[in-house]
């Protein structure tokens, strides 16, 4: 069997985009329908059902052709794949997972027909890769020996794109133009393989078509008032100023479509009622040690910074990049020097400062925010490590106004396992739906104690995210 670069080449870029592909797939779900096993496990099942059919199909076509028509197939087949990511796939999934679930048919179905009806196809096309590339080498009458080198190279580049995307390209090129990378490479390697076999004037043809059928994918305007957009690792932050009912112009932040942070932009106020309600709870506590969990647009750090009582504010939240946009392009100054900035996952951030022996006398967790949750913090265990290391403790959580929902049982209920009692307070009492209930395990001006019933979400058992699904999503009933 002869070595061929391009061979390898192809089947490395091949393997870096279907494992890249995966990620971004999740990635952009996340702001729907939240992280969680669920979404995972349904995307992933999803993709190596197309992946083995693919295998399938690509052994059994390549087998009845020649050399020359199985590289054009192959060349096809890459560029199909690219272009259908590009045009189709990667610009309207959010928006068909939100029609989906607003159908109330589920959060694992509705991810199983988004995700097949948009990545089935082009991964069918790019997994007929392998068995095409192991028919092409397989000079020798060895198709195992073929087959086993065209993998190794496939599967070395399915390590690169599992690794790359999420820790290299996600963090500094944003999920937007990774995608664009992404799509590139196997516009790259349909280039490779149609060296010698294509006419370069029909190449050239091929890929002004395909830059068209991107662009005209890509034509969504941009929200009115935008004046800032990054899609992380984590999340899509974007920063809006539009004027309130009012009439006084307000800055947000908003992250995963929910509404994070704000301030008026003429004074730098507040303009959010819950974090204002949380400088009431902490007024209250008159703790002089403060730990945020989730920090947003920093609008409380900052605030709780002013009180002459609070001497240190330690900030946590995933997502390193929000610092940098909340001084830039949100607050448009530094923090105090009060604030401390922990980029730190928040499970790992409680573990680690308990081991340093930190205590504080309040804690905010504000993690809860956007159309989708981090369900693994709603557990009885992670309220329980908040309490090893804080005397009171306050939650902003979005429910229903009439706290009748499964969703605001089971957290009230897991919050009251872990801390003894739980009090509730209406923040938004005007709000017709969903509104912003402030969750405290001790009583502080108009809060009212919880004593209703529901369901422990566990990090063994944890069905949180469907009951958000079902809250954001559902009929209500």
């Amino acid at each position: 069997m002869n070595f061929d670069p391009k061979i390898w080449l192809v089947a490395f870029l091949e393997g870096f985009s279907t494992l890249a592909v995966e990620v971004v797939a999740i990635r952009l779900a996340i702001p729907v329908a939240g992280s969680s096993m669920t979404l995972t496990g349904v995307m992933l099942g999803v993709v190596l059902f197309a992946l083995s059919a693919g295998y399938w199909r690509g052994g059994e076509l390549s087998s009845r052709w020649d050399n020359r028509k199985t590289r054009l197939m192959l060349m096809r087949n890459l560029l199909l794949a690219g272009t259908i990511y590009a045009a189709i796939s990667f610009p309207v999934e959010s928006l068909l997972l939100e029609r989906i679930l607003d159908a109330d048919i589920g959060l694992g179905l509705s991810i199983g027909i988004m995700a097949s009806v948009l990545f089935v196809v082009p991964v069918y096309f790019a997994s007929q890769t392998v068995p095409m590339l192991a028919e092409l080498t397989n000079s020798e009458g060895k198709a195992g020996k073929a087959s086993g080198k065209v993998l190794f190279f496939s599967t070395i580049g399915s390590v690169a794109g599992g690794i790359l995307t999420p820790i290299f390209l996600f963090p500094y090129l944003g999920v937007r133009a990774s995608t664009y990378v992404i799509c590139g490479l196997l516009m790259i390697a349909a280039g490779v393989m149609a060296i010698g076999s294509v006419q370069p004037a029909k190449i050239v043809a091929a890929a002004f078509l395909v830059i068209g059928a991107v662009s005209a994918g890509r034509l969504v305007p941009r929200p009115a008032g935008e004046i800032f957009a990054f899609d992380s690792a984590h999340q899509s932050i974007r920063v809006l100023e539009d004027k309130t009912d009012s009439g006084r112009m307000e800055r947000v932040v908003t992250m995963n479509g929910g509404r994070a942070s704000g301030i008026y932009s003429d004074t730098g106020e507040t303009s959010f009622a819950y974090v204002r309600e949380a400088g009431t709870a902490l007024s209250a506590a008159g703790s002089d040690r403060v730990l945020v969990i989730g920090a947003a647009g920093f609008t409380f750090p900052r605030d709780a910074a002013g009180l002459p009582f609070v001497k240190r504010i330690d900030a946590v939240d995933v997502d390193p990049v929000v610092l940098d946009i909340a001084e830039r392009h949100f607050l448009r100054r530094p923090l105090p020097s009060k604030v401390r900035f922990l980029p730190l996952s928040a499970r790992y951030a409680l573990h680690k400062l308990r081991h340093d022996g930190e205590r504080y006398g309040f804690t905010f967790l504000d993690a809860y925010s956007g159309k989708g949750i981090p369900d693994e913090l709603l557990t009885v265990e992670f309220f329980s490590d908040v309490r090893a290391i804080s005397d009171r403790v306050a939650a902003n959580v979005i429910m229903d106004q009439d706290i009748e929902s499964a969703f605001a049982h089971n957290v009230l209920a897991s919050f009251r396992q872990a801390f003894g009692r739980v009090w509730i307070k209406h923040v938004r009492p005007e709000d017709e739906d969903l509104t912003n209930i402030m969750v405290t395990n001790s009583e502080y001006p108009g809060s009212i104690e919880w004593t209703g019933a529901g369901h422990l979400y566990t990090d063994n058992r944890n069905t949180a995210d469907r009951d958000h699904v079902e809250l954001v999503w559902g009929n209500g009933e």
